[in-house]
């Protein structure tokens, strides 16, 4: 019997176990993460097709981002103009700020971690589904026969 084929791929088996732990950019796509701020909550959102990302902070943002290894780089952000609380508004311009320094990143149990080159991190937890803010709307809309006589009112 030759063992010789077996201990060949037992090896390998071994080797691929022990890999580098290098974070792989694919597992970002199609990911959802928030992260609880100073008076508001940040969400982030990777495009599971697109090299683009998208979430909210008080405003909705998107744009770009590359990433190879564990080495991350945002593009210039995109945002709608609302305004909110001034402590949550704070909490929005920080964080834009941070993402055009920000270098690394680690996805480790689910948290991700981005990392800039002073060491300032930002950490978020995944989420199933992408972060949405449900808003319901209820209208009552009462029929009226355009037809039928008007009233007099004394």
């Amino acid at each position: 019997m030759n063992l010789k084929p077996y201990i060949l791929a037992a090896g390998v088996l071994a080797l691929a176990a022990c890999g580098d732990n290098t974070p792989n950019p694919e597992m970002l796509k199609g990911e959802s993460f928030i992260s609880a701020a100073e008076g508001t909550d940040i969400t982030l959102t990777f495009d599971a097709t697109e090299m683009r990302v998208n979430g909210q902070v008080v405003n909705l943002y998107n744009g770009t981002y590359e990433a190879e290894g564990d080495k991350i780089k945002f593009g210039p952000m995109a945002s709608t103009m609302m305004m909110g609380p001034m402590n949550a508004m704070q909490t929005e311009q920080d964080y834009f700020q941070f993402l055009t320094t920000v270098e690394s990143y680690s996805l480790e149990d689910g948290r991700l971690t981005l990392k800039n080159a002073e060491g300032k991190e930002i950490v978020f937890q995944q989420v199933e589904d992408e972060p949405t803010e449900v808003v319901e709307e209820t209208e009552t809309v009462e029929e009226v026969d355009m037809n039928a006589p008007v009233a007099a009112q004394n």
